[in-house]
């Protein structure tokens, strides 16, 4: 009967596991990606996630304000949640950022917090430049303006006349094309890493 008393008393004070994963398989981001963050530990205990950038300094993922930190086994928890106003997007220099799970069941640790009661659980993301693409530009009439935005900055720049090739980020961007005494033209154009892409465009007169 003791025995038993002593098992139990060791199962309940034993630290929680943690498992933490992210929505790209191989953990690789380019800039202006979003980045879900997931956890689920094996009994209810605190957890603090933390992001550990390319530079080094550390900010709290998990828990938000106004939160005790305190999560429930076998839940799967999503960082940010679905229902949040903001997402997590890829910035910054290249390199490898980290992602630190903190778990006790007695209370909401530290990143720094050590011991018996603590447990550590991480999950590694690579930072990386995307290969460039290329997009060559082709119109009727000839010496229209080029205006590119990119979509996820709302950046937006003019870059010469037609015809022009411009090397670009891989991303999603809207062409304008203008000429005096012409409609504007304008097109959403995806390009992927490596992408050699040509656009012809032809311009209706007012």
């Amino acid at each position: 009967m003791l025995f038993t008393v002593l098992l139990s008393l060791f199962a309940i004070s034993s630290p929680p596991d943690i498992d933490i994963w992210v929505n790209k398989e191989d953990a690789t981001y380019y800039p202006n990606e979003k980045l879900t963050v997931f956890f689920q530990v094996d009994q209810d205990c605190y957890v603090a996630v933390y992001d550990i950038e390319v530079g080094g300094s550390a900010s709290m993922l998990f828990p938000q304000e106004g939160m005790d930190g305190w999560v429930e086994a076998g839940r799967v928890y999503e960082l940010p949640p679905a229902d949040a106003d903001h997402d997590y997007v890829i910035g910054g220099a290249e390199g490898i950022e980290t992602i630190i799970a903190v778990g006790s069941i007695e209370w909401l640790p530290d990143l720094d917090d050590n011991g018996v009661d603590v447990v550590h659980q991480s999950v590694e993301i690579y930072i990386e430049e995307p290969e460039p693409a290329k997009l060559r530009i082709i119109s009727t009439p000839k010496r229209c303006r080029i205006y590119i935005t990119e979509v996820a900055s709302g950046n937006g720049v003019s870059l010469g006349k037609t015809p022009r090739t411009i090397v670009l980020r891989p991303g999603e961007y809207i062409v304008k094309i203008k000429k005096l005494g012409y409609k504007t033209l304008v097109r959403r154009i995806c390009l992927n890493p490596h992408d050699m892409r040509r656009v012809f465009v032809k311009l209706r007169p007012y």
